[in-house]
């Protein structure tokens, strides 16, 4: 019989665990090869034996409650079908699940629903904390949920994170020390994506949404254009000449955080952010910098001379 025990940020199907939000290899991993319907955003990957499938959300969201890993980490839903009574839209598996679901090891009956948003209250400790899972459950009213420990209805999972409060102080202030200093913006943003993402050692460590309410802006983050408020805290933020030092390679991505920051929306596939232009005096602040891998560009063996009299290598992603 199969089993599924529903936990904090994970379940657990017959013994293998799938953590939200999942990437699709992680699911092949644990649950072997899915039928696949759709992609990106809209992908749903069915198990049909199983009766179980998984379905990926918005990246977006993810971003917005700082549940973003990367664009493979998407699966954020997962289907666990019994009945056709009252069903939602979108494909299920062709079998139904057969077995039971437990939540922290407990059926679902054993729950009060935190405040009707069927997200389960359970206790770490003498702390009540509430599921980072949310439940809905569909089948005949008058049915029981479960028969003999067996689940009699259809449930739909969704991972739901919640944003941490911040602490950061994102007024930029005057540091007394002396600072860099850059004539192409691009490549101010690919040092502090190395010193304030890749090292954490700038500050404060930039959130585009945390930012935004600091501020109290209402600057739109769902546009394919890039978010001003960002531009210019990046443009305006001092870097100590004290961290140059500390900067041995760059390694550009389209998945970066700090472009993640500036475009919440930017799907990596225009040119906004390369690099096609350094100039000699930019790179002489880095002394320990030997290695830049850039994202490719018409303009990339420009960079490759320049950077090689510094001693630099400049490969191409």
């Amino acid at each position: 019989m199969n089993t599924i025990d529903v936990r904090d940020y994970e379940i657990e199907i017959n013994g293998k665990i799938i953590r939200f939000p999942a990437s699709a290899q992680e699911l092949t991993e644990a649950l072997g090869e899915p039928r696949i319907v759709g992609e990106g955003e809209k992908a749903n990957y069915i198990y049909d034996e199983l009766g179980i499938s998984f379905e990926c959300g918005s990246s977006l969201y993810l971003k917005k409650n700082k549940g973003f890993i990367d664009r493979h980490h998407l699966v954020t839903y997962c289907t666990i079908f019994v009945c056709e009574e009252g069903c939602l839209s979108g494909e299920h598996a062709a079998v139904p699940y057969r077995g039971t679901l437990t939540f922290f090891g407990k059926c679902w009956d054993s729950f009060d629903p935190f405040l009707g948003q069927q997200q389960a209250l359970w206790k770490d400790g003498d702390t009540w904390k509430t599921s980072h899972m949310g439940v809905i459950m569909r089948g005949k009213k008058d049915e029981p949920n479960y028969t003999d420990g067996k689940l009699n209805k259809t449930v739909y999972l969704s991972f739901k994170p919640v944003r941490p409060k911040s602490t950061e102080n994102y007024n930029i202030t005057e540091t007394g020390e002396d600072s860099l200093e850059f004539e192409h913006f691009n490549f101010k943003l690919a040092v502090i994506q190395e010193l304030m993402y890749t090292r954490e050692l700038l500050k404060p460590y930039f959130d585009i949404y945390d930012y935004l309410k600091f501020k109290k802006s209402k600057a739109n983050t769902e546009s394919f254009k890039n978010v001003k408020p960002a531009v210019d805290f990046f443009k305006n933020l001092q870097i100590p000449r004290s961290l140059a030092d500390k900067i041995e390679e760059i390694n550009m991505d389209g998945g970066n955080e700090i472009y993640m920051n500036i475009c919440p929306m930017w799907d990596g596939e225009d040119d906004r952010f390369d690099i096609t232009e350094v100039s000699p005096d930019e790179l002489k602040q880095f002394p320990n910098l030997k290695a830049m891998t850039l994202l490719p560009n018409d303009k990339i063996e420009n960079v490759r001379e320049i950077a090689k009299k510094q001693g630099i290598t400049v490969t191409s992603v």
